[in-house]
């Protein structure tokens, strides 16, 4: 197991917590888990990334990152009716 796979392993449980609070939470506190656990996972995909000697796959949590601020903020916007 080399030191890519255990730092992606070690951050799944902030992902598992992140998700719970996006899940369980107030709309406010859904919409920050929900950035964390996109940064999280974009995170995560890079790691992965290395570890399988795959370095051409950066290109998707990099598109990921770049795609989910505005989305979180079209969400926001749509739910701004209900805040």
């Amino acid at each position: 197991m080399t030191a890519w796979l255990v730092a992606t392993i070690a951050l799944l449980p902030p992902l598992a917590l992140a998700c719970f609070v996006a899940a369980t939470s107030r709309t406010g506190d859904r919409l920050v888990a929900v950035q964390l656990a996109t940064a999280i996972t974009a995170f995560i995909l890079v790691l992965m990334s290395f570890a399988f000697k795959r370095d051409f796959l950066v290109d998707l949590p990099l598109t990921l990152t770049f795609l989910s601020l505005p989305g979180t903020l079209l969400l926001a916007l749509f739910l701004e009716r209900w805040l």
